[in-house]
């Protein structure tokens, strides 16, 4: 009994020994990895790896934001504009700018990115988008569920979209009808800004003469086109409507953005088309 009890003493000696060595040397620990943490270590232990493994973590990073509640955006718009056979300049800067509000809400939410590949990305998600409305919608749907000012922030912004041109035309309309359909927008909201762009637009005031236009703009007649164009997208990013920040219909963008952005249209139009005529007669 006597022996049993000196070796059960030992055995407690030797392992209270063990357990402060293991306590004063946190190095010699077994290190617990999740499997992509040990993923990760693999790939940066090896800087010499091949092409082919690089161009999947890249692809990877698209496909990723090509399925974010972002990219879908991006999709979706990218449908709408190309809707109608064409897309106007108005239309492409403010596509141009909601690139770069999404960009830049990338960057904060992951440091896995840089600016100018998620710039790359989200215009080759632009120009190559080929998954159906209804896929595409409904994949947003499951983003925004419970988020109904979001889904009606988007059918309003579609609207400001396909009306840059200053009509909608029948393809536009055909698909922000699908889109509120899929995202179960209230009939009386979808009539209400449908009746609220058409009500703008048929009313619209006359194009401004040619000096009012180029106070507008802010500019002078003896500018480059290219200094004014210059002047033009930075007041189109100045006023464009934020989709990213969903405040609702009580600051809807009928009231806060198109009338500036159409004002600021027609006078660009109006300077350009001079300043073309004038360029012509001097060639």
């Amino acid at each position: 009994m006597e022996i049993l009890l000196l070796i059960t003493i030992v055995i407690l000696a030797i392992a209270f020994i063990n357990f402060r060595e293991y306590l004063s040397n946190p190095s010699r620990r077994p290190q617990i990895q999740t499997r992509e943490e040990q993923e990760e270590i693999n790939y940066y232990k090896n800087p010499y790896k091949s092409d082919v493994s690089v161009n999947e973590r890249a692809l990877s990073k698209e496909e990723k934001i090509k399925n974010s509640e972002y990219g879908l955006i991006v999709s979706l718009l990218s449908k709408l504009a190309q809707s109608d056979g064409k897309v106007c300049e108005l239309e492409l800067e403010l596509m141009e700018n909601t690139i770069l509000d999404i960009t830049d809400a990338l960057l904060l939410q992951s440091s896995m990115y840089q600016k100018d590949e998620i710039l790359e990305i989200l215009h080759r998600i632009f120009e190559t988008t080929d998954r159906s409305v209804e896929e595409l919608t409904m994949s947003y749907a499951s983003f925004t569920k419970g988020q109904y000012k979001s889904r009606l922030k988007l059918v309003e912004y579609m609207f400001a979209l396909a009306y840059a041109d200053n009509e909608l035309g029948l393809g536009e309309r055909e698909m922000i009808l699908d889109v509120a359909a899929y995202l179960e927008i209230d009939n009386a909201d979808f009539n209400a800004l449908y009746d609220a762009y058409e009500s703008f637009y048929q009313s619209k005031r006359e194009e401004a003469t040619l000096q009012e236009s180029y106070e507008i703009l802010g500019v002078k007649e003896e500018d480059s086109l290219e200094e004014i164009k210059k002047t033009y997208k930075n007041l189109v990013r100045q006023y464009h409507p934020d989709i990213l920040h969903h405040k609702g219909l009580d600051e809807s963008i009928i009231q806060n953005y198109t009338q500036k952005l159409q004002k600021i249209n027609q006078a660009y139009e109006v300077v350009k088309k001079s300043k073309s005529k004038k360029l012509e007669v001097e060639s």
